[in-house]
Parts: structure tokens; C-alpha cells; sequence
């Protein structure tokens, strides 16, 4: 199913460019490389490991508290070959929470473990220009790649010692980001963007990007 989302994704991406591209705009620039550095709000990430997290909890009958999300800390790479861009990207976050074997609940649950789990995102990219003028430019990304993940746990209490997993465990899936629409505005070297989408990224990204 997620392989079917990210191909239509790229025939969408693509029909938008043929409808949007300007005869007149110059997509082409000297400076051809591309840094990016980014925060995106990890939502969809965060929300399916608690969501994950907490289907765990109903089959064993423990209670989770504490639960926070880091977002997503990126950094990219870009190619410009005239309105089409290749990349990659990469992630990282950390969704923690703690949990409780003993009766109790809310602030009277006794906090057993820390359980932390930490996302590696390797994904390339494939982006297109749709518009640009000036200082303005107006593009689309699709990209997909591996989430690796590493899940550990640490015993807070003595009960949390002999429930806790001594080893780290870990796991490798598939992963995406379509952002449809997406917002540079800068000259050919520094700027800044913003882009809105859906993926293991999240929601919306922002950040500052370098040409040379």
C-alpha cells in the first residue's frame, strides 16, 4: 500500500510540474549542490510508535506515561539538473515514555522502565520545480527509503530490572515522505523552506538550505 501511495505520488508530482512550469522562469543556476538542515514535527512518526506502544500495553496490562517526541532532525543533500532535483535525506528522532507493571495509575503508577526508542531515516529524494521567480520558488518531493530503529530499555525500579529487555532491539522498514507543496524563498546561495506533506517526517518541515 505505501509503495502504491509513493508511485502516485510521483505521477501526481509530475503532472503538476507540466501544469505549472512557466516558459519564462529560469530553473537552471550555477551553483548546482545543495545542504539542507531541517526540523520536521515527526507527528505521523510519533504517533504510530505510541500508538504501536500502546496496543503493547493492552496485551500485557501495564500503563505508559511520560510519553514525548522529539520531531525529526534532518539533513539533505540536493543535485539541481534544471527544474529536477536528486538527493537524499536523512533523520533522526527519539519517542520516549515510561512504564508501569504495578497497580496504580496516572501519577500514582509506579514509573518501572524508560523505554526509548530512536528512528534513523535513509531516504533519496526526487524533487521537482513547479515555479520560479525572483527569490521565490515553488516545488514538490517524493522520496523514499529504510527506517532503521533501535528500541532500549532501562530498569528504574527492581521490578523494572527484571522486566526490562537487557538487550537493544532492533528493526528495519520501510519508510516515506511525499511533500507536495513546498516553499523556498532566497538567492542562489542561502535561503529558507517550508514544506507540507505526510510521511515518517510528518506534517510540515522548515528549515535553511546552502547552495555553492
Amino acid at each position: 500500500m505505501k509503495i502504491k501511495i509513493f508511485a502516485l505520488s510521483l505521477c501526481l508530482l509530475a503532472s503538476l510540474g507540466q501544469a505549472s512550469a512557466q516558459s519564462d522562469c529560469k530553473y537552471g543556476s550555477a551553483n548546482r549542490n545543495e545542504f539542507r538542515l531541517g526540523y520536521s514535527d515527526g507527528l505521523t512518526l510519533g504517533t504510530a510508535s505510541f500508538w504501536g506502544m500502546g496496543l503493547g500495553d493492552a496485551l500485557t496490562g501495564t500503563q505508559r506515561t511520560d510519553e514525548r517526541s522529539s520531531g525529526v532532525f534532518g539533513l539533505g543533500y540536493r543535485y539541481h539538473i534544471n527544474r529536477f532535483r536528486l538527493g537524499l535525506d536523512l533523520g533522526f528522532a527519539s519517542v520516549s515514555s515510561k512504564v508501569s507493571y504495578a497497580a496504580g495509575k496516572g501519577a500514582e503508577a509506579t514509573k518501572d522502565v524508560k523505554e526509548t526508542q530512536q528512528n534513523f531515516l535513509v531516504m533519496p529524494v526526487a524533487e521537482m520545480v513547479y515555479y520560479k521567480r525572483g527569490i521565490i520558488e515553488l516545488y514538490g518531493s517524493a522520496a523514499a527509503g529504510v527506517d532503521f530503529t533501535r528500541i532500549k530499555e532501562k530498569g528504574l525500579t527492581e521490578v523494572g530490572k527484571t522486566k526490562a529487555q537487557a538487550k537493544t532491539q532492533t528493526s528495519t522498514d520501510f519508510a516515506f515522505q511525499v511533500n507536495p507543496i513546498a516553499l523556498r524563498v532566497g538567492n542562489d546561495r542561502i535561503g529558507g523552506f517550508v514544506e507540507a506533506g505526510l510521511g515518517y517526517k510528518g506534517f510540515l518541515t522548515a528549515g535553511v538550505s546552502l547552495k555553492f
